[in-house]
Parts: structure tokens; C-alpha cells; sequence
């Protein structure tokens, strides 16, 4: 990126007080420290601004508007859905943000919207129930077997713990129990959701030259799990220091896979990307059975970028350096920018 103006990193506010989710949403310092760095080492000029909500985002755009920002808001506090309209509003303003687009954010945020839009593609995913808020779960019409139990609307394995996995018909109160306190925590719908039991990749995706690139796979490593433990990646895992899960989950990057799975696993997630009309970056979950059968569980526009976190490391194994990457998002940035500035 040539003669780069000031760029503006923009992230959310978040507040301990009361907050039981306090760790993922603060997590967003990690990646905004990241990205400073990389912009001092590239010598590109930067602020840093913390954002409260849409309007509050309007006002700064308005006295400190910049051409290129590095769009690190996750969520707001008032409107967990309300994040994902920050690209079009800086766009409004006449910038160009880092990261997916409004309509890809959107659709990915609504696990609902995303299952069914994969689905409709061709694309393999866990089929279930959704059970709206107020609503008791009927399970009578799904297959004997494990579920997974998540809010449609959160990210970051919020939610999600060791209690999450039932097995219907035989815990069907438990069932019921489960997805009211669910209801009661985040005022959305429940994702009930075939679980998948056997193994999980994450994988990164990268717009380069215009393109989607598949990073190489990364599977989470359950080997320490026993029969006691559901094999999955829960809130403790990822924010939780104390927990066992968050000691032992670790990733092997690439996954050990036949060459004719892992070939599959990068198609799925190209057209992953290409269904929910992603840009820049993306990590795609999925889970594989015990025929190694893959299914998409997740499409996670803008992860986790901190240099610890499984994005940042399949980048490292495919070559791209952090400093590398920051640059080629803002260079995407830039392109977008020089469009809308044309049109």
C-alpha cells in the first residue's frame, strides 16, 4: 500500500461490571495491540478508537473520518446483531473498512440464516431444531442420537460449555432445562444441532489477488478428552486459563487427513466463502464423523486475529507473515475504497 493516510482501527467498548462474557468481548485488545504493532512495524500512521454503538460511530466518523479503517467491533452491548452494520455506515461516510461485508456479517451472525443458506448450496451441515425464545423444545421428530445445544446469534463458543451435548430421546428434560437457561441468558433462539463426534478442523481463509486462499487445516487435538468430557471447543476452552479444556485443545496444523478428505475440506470451505459472500478473512469449523465425512458447523467472518489464535497460526503455516497479512487487508481496503470513490 503506497503513501498510506492515518489509518482507523476501530474497536468495541466492553465493561467488566456484570458481564459473565466479559473475557471473549475484552479478547478484542489482544487483536487491536496486534494490529498497532504490525501497522508500527510497516510504518503505516494509525488511531485507535473504542466504539460504543452505531451512533457513536457516526459521530467519530464525522469529526474524524479516514479512508482506510481496520474494523476490529465484534459485538456491541446494547445489540449483539447491531456490529455487523458497521461496514456499510463507514462506507456511507465514505471509508473502507478491513474485513466482510455487512451482508456476509449478517448472514454468518444468524445461525439460522447461514445452516439453511449452506444447506441450499449443497453444502454438508448438521441438521436440528431451532427453538425461539418462550418457546419449549419439541424433539420428538429428530433421529435418536447426540445434539449440541448453542445461541443462534452468539460467536466465540459463548454459550457453549460441557452441559451443551444431550442425548435425545433419553435427556430430553435436561434438554428443555438447558435451552430455557439459554433463553434467559441471551434473549435469542436455540440451535439444537446434530453433534458431530469425531474430529474438528478450523480453516483459514485468506482473500489474496481477489481470491480466496485455504490456509492449511488445523485440527483441534481432543486426545486427552475421555468418555466423560464432550470432544468439543466450549466457552473455558478458548477464555478460561484455569480450565482443563483451554490446557488441552491444542491444534496441529495441517491436520493429519487422507489426501482425498483434506482436498474436499478446502473445497467446502471456498464455497463456504463464496455462499455467504465473504471477503478478506474467514475460518470455517467443521466436524468430521467416523467415516471422515466433513460438515461445515460454523462460517466465522473476521476470527480472532491475536498472533496466539488459530487464525494467526495458519497463517504462519502457510507462509504469510502477521505484518504481511495486516497489509494485504489493508490493501483490499484500499482497492474497495478506489471503487467506491470512482463510482
Amino acid at each position: 500500500m503506497s503513501d498510506p493516510k492515518s489509518i482507523l482501527i476501530l474497536h468495541n467498548t466492553f465493561d467488566r461490571a456484570g458481564d459473565a462474557l466479559y473475557d471473549s468481548r475484552a479478547g478484542v485488545m489482544d487483536q487491536v495491540r496486534a494490529v498497532e504493532a504490525a501497522c508500527r512495524t510497516l510504518g503505516y500512521p494509525y488511531h485507535t478508537q473504542a466504539i460504543d454503538d452505531l451512533g457513536h460511530l457516526t459521530r467519530v466518523l464525522t469529526t474524524d473520518g479516514r479512508g482506510l479503517i481496520f474494523n476490529l467491533i465484534e459485538e456491541f452491548a446494547s445489540d449483539v446483531q447491531q456490529a455487523s452494520l458497521v461496514p456499510a455506515v463507514c462506507r456511507a461516510f465514505g471509508s473502507s473498512c478491513t474485513g466482510n461485508d455487512t451482508p456476509a456479517l449478517l448472514l454468518a451472525q444468524n445461525k439460522i440464516q447461514a445452516k439453511a443458506l449452506l444447506a441450499g448450496c449443497g453444502l454438508p451441515t448438521p441438521e436440528g431444531a431451532v427453538v425461539r425464545p418462550g418457546a419449549q423444545p419439541d424433539t420428538s421428530a429428530l433421529p435418536q442420537g447426540k445434539y449440541i445445544l448453542k445461541p443462534a446469534f452468539c460467536d466465540a463458543s459463548e454459550g457453549i460449555d460441557s452441559n451443551s451435548v444431550v442425548r435425545l430421546p433419553e435427556e430430553s428434560d435436561r434438554t428443555q432445562l438447558q435451552v430455557a437457561s439459554l433463553h434467559q441468558r441471551f434473549a435469542q433462539p436455540v440451535l439444537i444441532e446434530r453433534y458431530i463426534p469425531a474430529r474438528e478442523l478450523n480453516v483459514s481463509v485468506v482473500q489474496s489477488d481477489g481470491q480466496p486462499r485455504v490456509m492449511p487445516l488445523a485440527e483441534i487435538d481432543f486426545l486427552a478428552f475421555d468418555d466423560s468430557r464432550p470432544k468439543i471447543v466450549d466457552y473455558s476452552a478458548k477464555w478460561d486459563a484455569e480450565s482443563f479444556a483451554f490446557h488441552h485443545t491444542p491444534r496441529k496444523i495441517p491436520a493429519d487427513l487422507p489426501p482425498r478428505i483434506a482436498d474436499e475440506v478446502r473445497r467446502l470451505a471456498a464455497a463456504a466463502w463464496n455462499a455467504l459472500g465473504c471477503r478478506d478473512y474467514v475460518r470455517v469449523d467443521f466436524r468430521l464423523d467416523e467415516r471422515l465425512n466433513p460438515y461445515i458447523i460454523e462460517v466465522n467472518p473476521n476470527p480472532d486475529i491475536t498472533p496466539e489464535a488459530g487464525f494467526a497460526a495458519a497463517l504462519t503455516a502457510g507462509g504469510i507473515a502477521y505484518e504481511r497479512f495486516v497489509e494485504m487487508m489493508l490493501d483490499n481496503a484500499q482497492r474497495r475504497l478506489m471503487k467506491y470513490v470512482q463510482f
